[in-house]
């Protein structure tokens, strides 16, 4: 019995001396629409003895469906940087720190998906951890790339059908990482009973969701495409290519009409 008592002071006094902290630091909300870093400096006190070992909760930071590499978080020390893992990282207390300050890089790129992501850091002493939960998020971004507004032309020339089409193949350019809809209005003003139908590139298709068939359009927003993270493709944009129709040209006046119409994602 007193030998139970003796194992069990002992064990207590072991680890009442090798104590755990924790704290969290949110370093921000980024919109990376390119590779991009950031460097960052975290505070951090009384670390006792020579080596520090740190490493990761995981291997990854992670939000509610998605997850990110832990060694896109690097250590900055004097001489080098170092990507954190859930390995042990060895190194003198001496090179790592500045002024009592952790100093790390996060490297983002523009396909990771909007969300919040956590993971620990963990700093390990002689003596004790210290627990540091870092948070980050990942905020939505889209974007038509070569304009909103835009042109189609319409010539009123000799066709065997009743309809006319508008010359040459328009296009819009989107970049996003996240879900999108292509929307479009044209103004008030036109009276042509205007139709629109879409089509992608090769390369897009898989990312673009629209129907082949015309569309007639108003002076109210009409939905023609819906498609996900284009940040994903090899080029990181989607192409959809657009065309307009006047179902029959005898309501129309002869001669070339322009027609602009405006662009929005949602």
């Amino acid at each position: 019995m007193k030998l139970k008592i003796i194992i069990i002071l002992t064990i207590i006094v072991f680890l009442s001396q090798f104590q755990a902290s924790a704290a969290g630091v949110y370093l921000g909300s980024f919109t990376p629409k390119q590779s991009e870093s950031f460097k960052f400096s975290i505070p951090v006190q009384n670390l006792d003895g020579e080596i520090i070992s740190i490493y990761t909760t995981g291997d990854y930071f992670r939000s509610d469906n998605q997850k990110i590499g832990s060694s896109n978080l690097k250590l900055i020390s004097r001489e080098d940087s170092f990507p954190l893992s859930s390995r042990d990282l060895n190194i003198e207390k001496d090179r790592l720190l500045y002024n009592q300050n952790l100093n790390l890089e996060l490297d983002l790129k523009a396909e990771y998906e909007p969300g919040l992501y956590k993971n620990s850091l963990y700093l390990k002493d002689e003596i004790k951890i210290i627990e540091i939960e870092i948070i980050f998020e990942i905020r939505p971004w889209m974007e038509i790339l070569n304009g909103t507004a835009q042109n189609a032309k319409i010539e009123n020339v000799e066709n065997r059908t009743m309809g006319l089409f508008s010359s040459g193949q328009q296009n819009i350019l989107i970049r996003s990482n996240t879900d999108w809809k292509l929307k479009v209005m044209i103004a008030k003003e036109n009276t042509d009973n205007l139709s629109i139908r879409v089509a992608a590139d090769s390369e897009s298709r898989s990312f673009v969701d629209y129907k082949s068939e015309f569309v007639n359009l108003n002076a109210v927003e009409t939905v023609i495409a819906n498609g996900s993270n284009t940040a994903k493709l090899s080029s990181g944009q989607v192409e959809i290519f657009y065309q307009l129709r006047i179902e029959d040209f005898r309501k129309v006046i002869a001669g070339e009409k322009d027609y602009q119409m405006s662009f929005s994602l949602e």
